[in-house]
């Protein structure tokens, strides 16, 4: 029977907590993942699993390839970056999906969470299979940014990237959603093979350093008592515009 570790300060329950540090998770190219369904997507996108960590009381799926420890309830806890943890995690070294670079999609300092999810789903949801983020951005590997992606982060290859480096280099068509001097998306044809587009920050959007080097600038036609959308909203609707038949 596998020996349960107790002691929070434990060397390698320590070093695995130093994972929930954005700095640690860029240093070992590693993040954790919590819950069965995000272990399985993993596996299912041939993900690398270094080390799986399961709960003294877990009840669920408990043999994998890659190595396994047990935990006490309490550990877990200190692991856990939810108030109820799910009683499972593991250890991604991330592999990059391998992407063809035609279909694009290209996030300059987008700050939520919820936002940056939900724009890795629909890029998935949508074919396009390569993203681009910024710097500044929110860090796509942290856990609340994955839970939102449930999962869809293993179906896209995620840089960090200088996007005017991106922009200047790609070789087919790029778009950037403005306020001024926009076509309306629905007067944009759609059978594209190589297509980029870049969505801003939430409060300022695309920058003027980024618009400058872009000529297609896109809006999305509404009601004239609404502003704008949220950006993953827009983002969305962009991309199954421009999703392949």
């Amino acid at each position: 029977m596998q020996e349960i570790i107790r002691s929070k300060d434990n060397q390698k329950i320590k070093t695995l907590r130093k994972l929930k540090q954005k700095k640690f998770r860029v240093k070992t190219g590693q993040f954790l993942i919590e819950g069965q369904h995000l272990i399985d997507e993993a596996l299912s996108c041939h993900q690398t699993i270094e080390t799986v960590i399961i709960a003294e009381n877990y009840t669920g799926k408990t043999t994998y390839p890659s190595q396994t420890i047990t935990v006490s309830d309490a550990v877990m806890e200190t692991l856990s970056s939810l108030e109820t943890p799910p009683g499972i995690m593991a250890v991604i070294q991330y592999v990059p999906k391998e992407s063809k670079n035609e279909r694009v999609l290209m996030l300059e300092n987008i700050q939520d969470p919820g936002n940056m999810g939900t724009l890795i789903r629909s890029a998935a949801a949508f074919s396009f299979d390569t993203i681009y983020v910024s710097e500044n951005s929110v860090d796509v590997f942290s856990d609340k940014v994955l839970r939102s992606t449930q999962g869809a982060l293993f179906h896209v290859n995620v840089e960090t990237a200088n996007l005017l480096d991106m922009v200047k280099s790609f070789e087919g068509r790029v778009y950037v959603t403005a306020l001024q001097d926009a076509t309306s998306i629905d007067s944009v044809k759609t059978n594209e093979d190589s297509v980029a587009v870049v969505l801003g920050n939430e409060g300022s959007g695309v920058s003027d350093d980024l618009l400058s080097f872009v000529e297609n600038r896109l809006k999305i036609d509404m009601a004239p008592n609404i502003e704008s959308l949220n950006v993953a909203i827009a983002g969305s609707i962009i991309m199954h515009h421009f999703k392949r038949e």
